[in-house]
């Protein structure tokens, strides 16, 4: 029996076919595969002519790194040295084989290493509950044209190089990669809108070498593969997510009773997709990648909230009188004399801007919260305590320390959001973003009170001298 003539069976008649070869034992080692999809499998690794093909696959392992949709080292390389050759049918069983467990490992990794990661659909009613009053004026667009734009790519009779730079440079995705490029501490190489149409492309492809490549990893190709895996899942669930203005309705329900009165928001909140990254914010946009939560609203509503309140906050926070738009360094940058103070500032902008989201979007509890203080305020030291003549990087490399993975500052930054609005009632979280991170950071401490951890004299002094510099 030729290796091809494995193609067109179904799981049952495979099992069959592979029983009257004499090959029932390795088929068997492809149980932990569910039946059908073991059967894809075998039949994609048969179509591959000449079977050295199955050797492209580490190529476009290393491809993927080269443009910025790797794993940056937090997940393991998938595909070994030794991958078996499949020149016959047997040895196209042995390649199968070692192909699933090379799958399995990748989900036992991804996880552990991302346990946030949803890895299927739930199946549920996606539903939305308003939960306060929306302002006058208060409006919120649900931007779902670009993954919208990438399905219809993938059921393209014939997707082309043109057609795949058109979605990439959609704005929701431009805006995804432009977040990525900015935060100063994900690594190169950095992903572009080439590299995200190359990415659309190997998703859509049909070849064997892509199809194997899209099922080994949901988060290959920049987890397009898994966008491209549940496409009508996916389908159904923007439908519902731009439906009726449910959806805003209960975001800017959330976030209003923290706003001083007087503000009226407008704005956009996207969806797109992108690697280890679940939220993000632009000065165009809160966004979210919709493939970490998929259907599951626990999980999805949170991020929504946060990015959408980080887009508030640049209506709200104390700006720096030198900088026009709607940019976080709008927020976080002050035209102070020192470079000292310029760095210590915009780490306290920091931890009020992420902890005040985090707070608003309910994530996490009050002991995660307390957790974080005492490490916050040792980052807070270190950046105090710079030498001045230090790089940026060297900074930067302190703060980023705070910021990783919803680390210190988000949880401290909450701890104090709940003082103040505990104290004051939810509006005065408004206010104390409005009067700028030092007040901030120094009234949620004098509320906490012998709750948190105390600062350092002179970074108490230095915080102090920053708001009198800011102060009206």
């Amino acid at each position: 029996m030729d290796r091809s003539d494995a193609v067109p069976l179904d799981a049952s008649q495979l099992k069959k076919t592979l029983d009257e070869a004499g090959l029932s034992d390795r088929w068997a080692r492809l149980g932990t595969v569910a039946g059908e999809e073991a059967a894809f499998l075998l039949q994609c690794v048969c179509r591959l002519d000449p079977a050295e093909r199955i050797l492209e696959l580490k190529r476009l392992e290393t491809a993927q790194a080269e443009r910025g949709a790797g794993f940056l080292g937090m997940l393991p390389d998938q595909i070994p040295d030794d991958l078996p050759v499949p020149t016959d049918l047997a040895a196209s069983l042995d390649a199968a084989v070692r192909l699933a467990e090379i799958r399995a490992a990748n989900l036992e990794a991804l996880a552990e290493t991302m346990p946030q990661y949803e890895l299927s659909f739930a199946g549920n009613p996606v539903s939305f509950r308003q939960t306060g009053t929306v302002p006058a004026g208060w409006c919120l667009d649900i931007d779902v044209h670009g993954i919208r734009a990438a399905l219809d790519f993938f059921d393209a009779e014939a997707p082309t190089q043109e057609a795949a730079r058109a979605v990439a440079e959609m704005p929701a995705f431009a805006q995804m990669i432009r977040h990525r490029r900015e935060l100063g501490y994900v690594p190169e190489p950095l992903i572009d809108a080439d590299g995200f149409a190359w990415c659309l492309l190997h998703a859509a492809s049909s070849d064997p070498i892509d199809e194997i490549w899209k099922w080994l990893h949901p988060q290959n190709l920049f987890d397009l593969s898994d966008l491209h895996r549940y496409r009508a899942d996916y389908r159904a669930l923007i439908d519902r997510l731009s439906e009726g203005g449910a959806l805003a309705g209960y975001i800017l329900g959330a976030i209003a009773p923290y706003s001083p009165k007087d503000v009226v928001f407008e704005d956009t909140l996207s969806f797109a997709v992108g690697w280890g990254i679940r939220g993000w914010a632009t000065e165009e946009t809160g966004g979210m990648n919709i493939e970490h939560s998929k259907d599951h609203t626990a999980a999805m509503l949170p991020t929504l909230v946060h990015e959408t309140f980080h887009r508030l906050q640049v209506f709200v926070a104390r700006p720096n009188p030198e900088i026009g738009g709607k940019d976080f360094d709008r927020i976080t940058s002050y035209p102070f004399e020192r470079i000292e103070d310029r760095r210590l500032y915009r780490a306290l902008c920091y931890l009020m801007l992420e902890g005040s989201a985090t707070f608003v979007a309910s994530e996490g509890t009050e002991d995660d919260w307390r957790d974080g203080a005492e490490p916050a305020l040792d980052i807070l030291g270190r950046v105090h305590s710079l030498d001045p003549t230090a790089e940026d990087d060297a900074s930067d490399e302190i703060l980023h320390d705070g910021l990783r993975s919803n680390g210190p500052f988000y949880q401290f930054g909450a701890l104090l959001s709940q003082a103040i609005v505990e104290e004051g009632g939810a509006s005065s979280l408004g206010l104390a973003l409005q009067e700028g991170a030092p007040f901030f950071i120094e009234h949620g401490m004098d509320l906490l009170g012998d709750a948190s951890p105390k600062l350092p004299v002179n970074l108490a002094a230095a915080i102090a001298a920053l708001r009198e510099k800011i102060s009206p």
